[in-house]
């Protein structure tokens, strides 16, 4: 397995793999912000199963570069992605991204936002730089960042790239948890509260399935559990799981999205479900 920090050193890396017992290989890419768990394991081997060789990029850590050094962090990171069978981990400095620095960079936006919600030009300007490095025929998430993902896609669209998505569905724990980069902390020290997530986007899908219509109350009744389990409430909305409006009378497949805090962590979620 290779590491790269630049798009110049990334850029042999892909070249060498790209052709594959004389033909085009398929190149698929996992994007992720470090920390990589059991979640991103899914989605590295999902990717493995569809392409020919799988680049795991990293996300830069907004702090000054230590060149070509590498952080226990993103060595266990390497690690892990090495352990998946990834071929390539793209973890380019902050600095080549953003010479200029992000707050003088041009950022790209959408023309239509699908929402608001989770809506982050430098996150999306990030990827869309990423993938321009890697021009990778396939690119796979996981749902648990779905509205993230639904963001990219449609930026993909709008710059009519020959990038593929896919998405798989989040890997969780027995009690339901979503597996995440905190997990063992999180559920060490709010153990009821962890499993209240879960227990109420199943509540909600249920309400659904069982004919409420009046989404708004629905999404009231949520908020006042996960407030009782001691959560923030940053947003709980359910959506058109296509459009990711506000889901109406005609909506018949849903996604119910969360993002919560409690003391230190913040805690992202979300539930598919279609009638």
């Amino acid at each position: 397995m290779h590491v790269a920090h630049s798009p110049a050193k990334l850029k042999p890396h892909l070249e060498h793999i790209r052709r594959n017992k004389g033909r085009q290989a398929v190149i698929s890419l996992v994007t992720t912000r470090g920390d990589l768990h059991d979640g991103h394991g899914a989605v590295i081997n999902a990717a493995a199963t569809i392409s020919d060789h799988v680049v795991v990029a990293r996300f830069p850590v907004a702090k000054p570069s230590a060149g070509n050094v590498i952080s226990a962090r993103e060595f266990q990171d390497i690690s892990f992605s090495d352990q998946h069978q990834a071929d390539i981990v793209y973890a380019p400095s902050i600095e080549y991204l953003y010479p200029d620095g992000v707050e003088q960079a041009s950022l790209v936006s959408l023309s239509e936002p699908l929402t608001q919600l989770e809506y982050d030009p430098v996150a999306l300007t990030t990827h869309l730089k990423i993938i321009n490095a890697v021009q990778p025929d396939v690119m796979v998430w996981g749902e648990r960042n779905y509205i993230e993902y639904m963001q990219v896609r449609r930026l993909i669209e709008e710059l009519d790239l020959q990038t593929q998505l896919h998405c798989i569905p989040t890997v969780r724990h027995s009690n339901g948890v979503a597996v995440s980069g905190h997990d063992d902390a999180f559920m060490d020290s709010h153990p009821d509260a962890a499993q209240a997530i879960y227990e109420t986007l199943k509540d909600t899908a249920h309400a659904i399935r069982s004919g409420a219509s009046n989404y708004s109350s629905v999404e009231r009744t949520a908020k006042v559990a996960l407030k009782g389990a001691g959560y923030d409430i940053v947003y709980f909305c359910i959506l058109d799981d296509i459009t990711l409006n506000a889901a109406n009378e005609s909506t018949n497949s849903f996604r119910i999205v969360c993002r919560l805090e409690i003391q230190e962590f913040t805690v992202v979620d979300c539930l598919s479900l279609t009638l």
